[in-house]
This record gives C-alpha cells, sequence and structure tokens, in this order.
C-alpha cells in the first residue's frame, strides 16, 4: 500500500469516524485528532463479544474473538470486524474494504439464499453499509429457517357444548356436571403461528423498516413469509422474552426458528441501530468479516471437489500437537483448522485467512508455523492459506510454490471474492496438488 492515495470520499460528521476494516491509520480518509486518539483507546479495550451479531450462521463454529481496533507502527487498524459502535457520544463506522456487496455475496454462498445485494447501490450515507448488511444477516437467518416450515406450534384450545370437539376432557366434564350443567368440556389441539419465535420476528421486521424506509429489501419469498406471521401475530405483537424463545416446542423441521428468533430478540433488545445512546453507554453491531471469509472458502470447497469436506474447526475433527509416550491418552495443543478434504486419510486442508498476502510483508511467521502444524497433525500431503484477492498481482508466495516440508508441502492462495470464481480456482489447486513438480 505504499503510496496509496487517500481517496475523496463526502465528509462525515465530526462526531463520527469512518474507516475500513484491515486498513492502518495511515491511510485513513483523515488523521484522527487527539481527544479521538485516546477515545479511540478506550474502544481498543472494549470486548466485541456483546456487539458481534454473525455467530448466528453456523451453530457448531466457535468463533475468534480479537480486539476491535490494534495499534501498530502506522498507527490504530480495524481489526477483522466491520459495523458501528457508538461509544462517549460518539460513532465509530468501519466499512468492509472489499465492498459491501462482496459481504452480501457471501452470505448468500454461505446460506445458499438470495440477501439482494443491490439493495446496497440502493443507499447512500455511512450508516446506510451497516444497516444493509445487519438486514442481509437477519433475513438470511428468516429464509433459512423458512425453508421447509414456518415456526407453527401447538395450542391446546378448551370448548363447552352438547357435542365433542376434539378430544372429551373426562375431569372438567365431570366438575361441569357437579355443578349443574349438562354440557360437555372437549378439547383440541390447533397448529398456530401466534407464538414467541413468530412475534419476535414480526417485531424484528418492524425495525428493519423503521431504518430501511423506501428500501426493497425483503424479496418476493420473506414478504410472503412475514404477510403470513402478521396475519397469525397481529402486526404490532407484545414483545416476547427470550426465555419464552427458548422454551418453545420446536420440531426437527421448525428448530432452526429458534436461532432467527433469538437473533431477532437480541436485534430488539440491543437496539444496535438506534441513536438514543447517551453519553455514558456504549451500543454498537459488528459482523465478524473473518468468519464470513472462513465459511466462503468453506462452501466454495465443498462446490470445487468431489471428496467430502468438513468445516475443521468443530471440536469433532481437533488434532492433537503432540502425545505423551507414557500415557497415550495425555495430549497437548490443540488444532483446529477451517477445512479438511477426504477422511480416511485426509488429502488436503485449508485454513482461510482474512488479511493481506503481498510480497512486501509476505506470510505472517505465526501463520506458517500455524500451517506447518497442521500438515504435519493431520498427515495432510498439501495444505494452503487461503486469502482474499486484493490485486491482479499474483504474490510470489503463491507463484513459486506449492512449498515442499518434511511432510507435506505448503501452498499460499489468494482466491477470488466471487463464488464461481474461487471454486473454479479451488478445483484446479484440488486437480493439481498431486501432480509432480
Amino acid at each position: 500500500m505504499a503510496g496509496e492515495k487517500r481517496p475523496a470520499t463526502a465528509e462525515a460528521p465530526p462526531d463520527r469516524l469512518v474507516i475500513k476494516d484491515l486498513t492502518s491509520e495511515k491511510y485513513w480518509d483523515r488523521p484522527p485528532t487527539g481527544e479521538e486518539q485516546r477515545w479511540l483507546a478506550s474502544i481498543a479495550e472494549l470486548s466485541p463479544e456483546p456487539y458481534v451479531l454473525n455467530a448466528q450462521l453456523e451453530a457448531d463454529h466457535e468463533p475468534t474473538i480479537e480486539p476491535i481496533l490494534t495499534r501498530d507502527i502506522d498507527g490504530w487498524r480495524a481489526s477483522r470486524y466491520i459495523g458501528e459502535i457508538r461509544h462517549q457520544g460518539r460513532t465509530l463506522v468501519i466499512q468492509p474494504r472489499l465492498g459491501v456487496e462482496t459481504i452480501m455475496s457471501w452470505i448468500s454462498t454461505i446460506l445458499n439464499v438470495q440477501v439482494l445485494p443491490r439493495t446496497a447501490a440502493q443507499s447512500t450515507g455511512v450508516t446506510s453499509v451497516v444497516t444493509q448488511l445487519l438486514a442481509a444477516l437477519w433475513r438470511a437467518s428468516i429464509l433459512t429457517a423458512g425453508q421447509h416450515a414456518l415456526p407453527r406450534t401447538g395450542m391446546k384450545i378448551s370448548s363447552h357444548g352438547l357435542s365433542v370437539r376434539g378430544r372429551l376432557d373426562v375431569g372438567a366434564t365431570a366438575r361441569r356436571r357437579a355443578a349443574g350443567h349438562r354440557d360437555l368440556v372437549s378439547t383440541r389441539l390447533e397448529r398456530t403461528s401466534d407464538n414467541a419465535p413468530a412475534r419476535a420476528v414480526v417485531l424484528a421486521d418492524r425495525y428493519f423498516d423503521q431504518h430501511l424506509a423506501g428500501a426493497r429489501w425483503r424479496g418476493p419469498r420473506l414478504d410472503e413469509q412475514l404477510a403470513v406471521l402478521r396475519a397469525s401475530t397481529g402486526s404490532r405483537p407484545p414483545k416476547p422474552s427470550l426465555h419464552a424463545i427458548r422454551n418453545t416446542r420446536y420440531s426437527p423441521i421448525t428448530i432452526k426458528w429458534r436461532r432467527a428468533a433469538e437473533l431477532s430478540w437480541r436485534i430488539l433488545n440491543e437496539d444496535p441501530l438506534g441513536v438514543t445512546a447517551d453519553d455514558e453507554s456504549t451500543h454498537g453491531v459488528l459482523i465478524d468479516v473473518a468468519e464470513l471469509w472462513e465459511l466462503f472458502v468453506l462452501h466454495c470447497a465443498g462446490l470445487a471437489t468431489e471428496q467430502p469436506v468438513r468445516h475443521g474447526t468443530t471440536t469433532q475433527t481437533s488434532g492433537r500437537l503432540a502425545r505423551s509416550t507414557v500415557d497415550p491418552g495425555r495430549t497437548m495443543g490443540r488444532l483446529y483448522p477451517d477445512v479438511l478434504v477426504g477422511e480416511d486419510p485426509i488429502t488436503a486442508l485449508l485454513d482461510a485467512k482474512y488479511k493481506r498476502l503481498v510480497d512486501m510483508k509476505g506470510v505472517n511467521r505465526e501463520d506458517l508455523y500455524q500451517l506447518h502444524a497442521y500438515s504435519s497433525t493431520f498427515a495432510a500431503p498439501v495444505a494452503a492459506l487461503a486469502y482474499p484477492v486484493i490485486t491482479d498481482e499474483v504474490p510470489s508466495y503463491e507463484r513459486y510454490g506449492p512449498w515442499q516440508t518434511s511432510t507435506g508441502a505448503l501452498s499460499f492462495l489468494t482466491l477470488p471474492t466471487e463464488k464461481d470464481a474461487c471454486v473454479a480456482k479451488l478445483a484446479i489447486w484440488f486437480n493439481q496438488r498431486d501432480a509432480p513438480r
């Protein structure tokens, strides 16, 4: 990035600082003032965990928590998150350096649903990017949950009369007869969408409507689903508690609605897009782009090969760096590569790195040692670090690869950020990895 010029952009209000992820202070649109330097230092001390929302994408994935901001020789640098943090009366906006359309396309690939990336082009202003991305995450969770069924639950309804509707309630009928009544009491179970998950989803839809006024952000499928839910709950149902959402009885078909409803409840409860925060409060929403890149690479790998592809960061596929010779049951150094290809044996592994791979800085030493440890521990003949393409120039670390070690070959791949191109490049790598060099 040597010699890179600051782009000409509309000046943000004095209480807002707009930056891009993985971009150091040296290349921001403007240098922060002394007061903003102290403010950024206080943000760097915050834990991002309360504000990160996209752990909702994969239930089995254990997200990595890193600081919102770090400091190096070039000053402050945003890390792996994009979004907004309102803190001490000021707002930090972190925009995606690869563009909002790219991030939305990753979400579409990960969840196999369309999240309307065209809405980003319709938006203007620094807040709209965060709003659109959060809406895309929420929309994707609803469409994923509603692929097979709406969140219907059984409701027990009692009725009185001279005929039985459903099952006769013997005990209630006996009590009615003892009181001098001649009617029968019966019960029936009716399926309804007027329940806690549906109310949370309907209210979250209203929330986004208020922040995306005039935008056609839902799409016909989501419009249809929300119309059915609103018909059951009403347009302004009471807000359910998180306890009610978690204790709703879900079937195997409707279980994904629990996650969608919990995300809806969190959005409603924390109001990440609200503007009412006072000077003493901290509000906001962060999206972990490194996690999205990892899941995007995972899904592209699954499309690029016919071999089994597993998400290696689950506990079921961890490896051990060392094992005791005295007691083989004792191990140390648990390892979790992102993508494992093949089962017995493992034929390849990938670890996604949402960072730049350029000749000037090269491969991070810790990443290199990590990849070598993965390769030797899982006995993978080939292993690769997968970076997003930043420029058309192919780094020398990729051009002269793979790099042979005592246990296997290591590659450093820069992958296209568009799905079809990424799948095509991974397919070539999978097909050529066993070829002699």
